[in-house]
């Protein structure tokens, strides 16, 4: 019988995503849950931001050279098995360590993910059962390990926690302005970003939104990209972490170099635009473009234009929580079965 559960948490994206799961599980009885983190990015600040004040820091980013990533990853996963963390089950989004951890304890782990890029075969055999959207073709899953262990949903990862999203009302106070655009550099250090020598868009862009007089909420993801807005009278730059779905919510429109923000502007019905530096676009992002809810362009003028053009609509997070129960419905099954 599943009783205690372990969430791992790697990047600061899986905040949100993992919190609303385990608040879906604490709706349906389940209430022993353990919190890990790796330090990287915003993540740690984030967490403590979203309420969990108990959660231990383990292992940390160690940069996009294979030899250095597989070290990290030998060290974080000796670092969890010493740390001795009791559970019956981890439950992480792809993470390596919680899934070769959970596998030499004897315990269950289940992982979600939406990246059909993603080297999932890491992972794949090791892990008891895996949840993705079903925008993304099962044969690709199913090739990197995960045969006969795959749950595809409707919809997306962020509907899961957009389900029960309640936006605050004092946000826009801690703020120079009310109208903004919200803009989010590309992750050069992402693991996708295959071409060292590939360029951020973000300065052109900013300049140019700067020039036109946009006020823009810029969300920089590292000290060197914090330099690209520096001497811009019309750009916001927070000291510290903020809400990520508040700022998306009160923004006229989102531009970012990543997946997650511009999945969530879309699922809101905020204009969402994305200049994502990958040498493909995501199952799950092509989908949405199908949908008309995502442009993608990596031309400055172009975004301008569509952001100049566009037009938010009210949320309606109907859609959202039916995916939501959906997902919890199949998980809460799945963990009674164990």
């Amino acid at each position: 019988m599943i009783r205690k559960i372990w969430f791992d948490i790697t990047n600061t994206p899986q905040v949100h995503f993992l919190i609303a799961i385990k608040d879906c599980l604490l709706n349906s009885g389940f209430h022993d849950f353990v919190f890990t983190a790796r330090e990287f990015a915003e993540t740690v600040s984030v967490l403590n931001q979203k309420g969990i004040s108990e959660f231990k820091v383990i292992g940390a980013h160690h940069g996009r050279r294979k030899l250095s990533k597989l070290s990290g990853l030998l060290s974080r996963t000796l670092s969890l098995i010493a740390e001795n963390i009791q559970h019956d089950l981890s439950i992480s989004c792809g993470s390596e360590s919680a899934v070769y951890t959970s596998k030499l304890k004897g315990r269950r782990s289940i992982a979600f993910g939406d990246n059909d890029k993603a080297r999932q075969w890491t992972y794949g055999h090791f892990v008891d059962f895996a949840f993705f959207p079903d925008a993304i073709d099962r044969k690709i899953l199913e090739d990197q390990g995960l045969k006969n262990k795959i749950y595809l949903y409707p919809g997306y990862k962020e509907d899961i926690y957009l389900a029960e999203f309640k936006p605050d009302q004092n946000f826009l106070s801690s703020l120079p302005f009310e109208n903004y655009l919200v803009v989010r550099p590309e992750n050069i250090q992402a693991n996708y970003v295959k071409n060292n020598r590939i360029l951020s868009i973000a300065p052109a862009l900013l300049k140019k939104l700067d020039e036109k007089g946009v006020n823009v909420l810029y969300l920089a993801r590292y000290s060197f990209d914090r330099e690209y807005a520096r001497d811009l009278k019309h750009v916001f730059m927070p000291e510290k972490a903020i809400d990520g779905l508040n700022a998306v919510y009160y923004a006229d429109a989102v531009l970012t170099g990543a997946g997650t923000f511009a999945r969530e502007a879309a699922c809101l019905g905020i204009p969402s635009f994305s200049f994502y530096t990958g040498s493909d676009l995501l199952a799950v992002d092509k989908k949405l473009i199908k949908e008309g809810k995502l442009l993608f362009s990596r031309n400055v003028d172009e975004l301008i234009s569509g952001v100049l053009a566009s037009q938010k609509s009210t949320p309606d997070m109907r859609r959202s929580g039916f995916v939501k129960d959906d997902v919890n419905n199949k998980l809460v099954s799945l963990l009674n079965s164990f």
